[in-house]
């Protein structure tokens, strides 16, 4: 398994080198990803940069756990090179960033090596949701499951999940509004977590809302994504939710192997989602390992009851995407939503082949944010979040698990970490899912860890169905 610290001993004992690196991950790109179709532009640098850092790791040491480590990142967010960021989509077809998003910066700052971009659901799913499979765009097509070609690989940040399960990468960063970093993750049998809200800036992503939007580390196991999250969070004056982090200073990788003794842990299901028995096994075997590091569980029954989240992301599309592209004349054609929507109807039969439903849902909304049905819409899921968050005090719980991934943590902010269940023998992929209150990504970690070692679920890929 390429995980960080793997290639990080390798890079240090002197068994490979970055360039060597990204060389092995070019040919295995080569082989696999014209079926896979995970990645978008790749980054003709990358072996410069990989030598770079390489000469700079002989002189000086390396910066951080990332130095010279090959990640790719989901193309809605910014790099200032010669990759483009299409979001998948014909109509941005020529558009290149005219800065890094921040969280890019702080990637490249450690020493990371921006190796592509990784496909995704066109503009995140969020243009014709229910009608259009997961991870397909106008731009560049359909990504492909990793392990079944059956399978939907699920999305939005899909070929940021498909790229490192196949180990196109190390690890790679996805984004999630509602369920897309946790559902891709669950589907192709890899880590990832979407961090509480205004933990990582969002300055330089391609918004569907600022209200729920984040962007998150896809890795192999859970000690990655701590790693990557290190690096990743961190106040920003681009984007004002990054004011509400906490002052205490964190270490995510740390937090990985501090004991559970003493926490306490609700295992929840849905009483309107009745759970199957594999999944009532999969809680079991939880509860079993939590326990015997010391843990208390407690068996929590909540009935679902949000409204429909479209209600208030269709309007603050239209708003946050119309002053999002307001600041990026001259360098983008696409100046607002409605721009967008007429190219597609002006490329209709490359553009609209599951058409536009939401992006015309949104374009008819009040963008004033005014409206009487989405104010009503707004405070109920606020209502129903407090219900949810109301679990932690009235059990006195460090934090939940469950199989089941729900709007609750994304609509909610809250922090979560999915991790594989099962091995993917079968085509019905499961994952445990931790989610905490706003900030407590240090327990989750360590839940998350705890139970990852103890039961080693994830199984590699058999590629030879995608070799070409």
């Amino acid at each position: 398994m390429n995980t960080i610290i793997d290639v990080q001993n390798a890079l240090e004992s002197g068994k490979t080198t970055s360039k060597a690196l990204v060389e092995t991950y070019l040919k295995r790109i080569a082989t696999y990803d014209e079926s896979l179709n995970s990645l978008a532009d790749l980054n003709h640098e990358a072996l410069v940069i990989a030598e770079t850092l390489d000469r700079e790791r002989a002189d000086k040491g390396p910066r951080s756990l990332l130095h010279g480590i090959p990640v790719v990142v989901k193309d809605n967010i910014f790099t200032r090179d010669r990759m483009r960021t299409t979001a998948n989509s014909h109509a941005l077809r020529n558009f290149y960033a005219p800065y890094d998003a921040t969280l890019i910066q702080k990637l490249r700052d450690a020493g990371a090596i921006i190796l592509a971009k990784a496909n995704c659901s066109e503009f995140a799913y969020f243009m014709a949701m229910g009608k259009m499979p997961s991870g397909f765009g106008s731009m560049h097509g359909q990504v492909k499951h990793p392990y079944n070609t059956n399978i939907d690989p699920l999305g939005s940040s899909t070929g940021s999940a498909v790229a490192v399960a196949a180990d196109l990468a190390v690890a790679s960063i996805g984004t999630e509004t509602n369920g897309s970093l946790m559902s891709p993750a669950q589907q192709n049998s890899v880590v990832s977590i979407k961090p509480t809200l205004g933990l990582v800036s969002r300055h330089g992503i391609i918004p569907i809302t600022y209200t729920q939007d984040t962007a998150g580390p896809m890795t192999k196991n859970v000690i990655d994504a701590a790693i990557m999250l290190d690096v990743l969070k961190g106040q920003d004056e681009f984007d004002s939710m990054t004011a509400l982090i906490p002052q205490q200073e964190t270490n995510y990788l740390e937090s990985c192997t501090h004991s559970i003794k003493g926490k306490t842990i609700g295992i929840l299901s849905f009483s309107n989602y009745q759970n199957g028995d594999e999944e009532d096994a999969i809680l079991n075997e939880a509860k079993d390992v939590l326990e015997s590091h010391g843990a208390t569980t407690k068996k929590i029954d909540f009935e679902y009851n949000m409204v429909s989240n479209l209600l208030t992301m269709a309007p603050e599309f239209k708003r946050d995407l119309n002053a999002f592209l307001a600041t990026l004349k001259p360098y983008c054609d696409m100046t607002s939503l409605k721009d967008i929507i007429d190219h597609n109807k002006a490329h209709t039969r490359r553009n609209l082949k599951y058409g536009q439903s939401i992006f015309e849902m949104a374009q008819g909304s009040d963008e004033r944010l005014k409206d009487k049905t989405y104010l009503n819409a707004k405070a109920s899921l606020r209502d129903s979040i407090n219900d949810f968050l109301s679990l932690y005090e009235d059990h006195n719980l460090d934090a939940i698990i469950t199989t089941k991934i729900s709007g609750y943590p994304p609509i909610g902010g809250l922090p979560s970490i999915t991790v594989p269940a099962k091995p993917f023998t079968d085509e019905k992929p499961k994952s445990l899912l931790f989610i905490g209150k706003p900030f407590t990504e240090e327990t989750l970690f360590s839940l998350a860890h705890t139970y990852e070692i103890n039961t080693h679920k994830r199984t590699k890929p058999d590629l030879t169905i995608h070799k070409t």
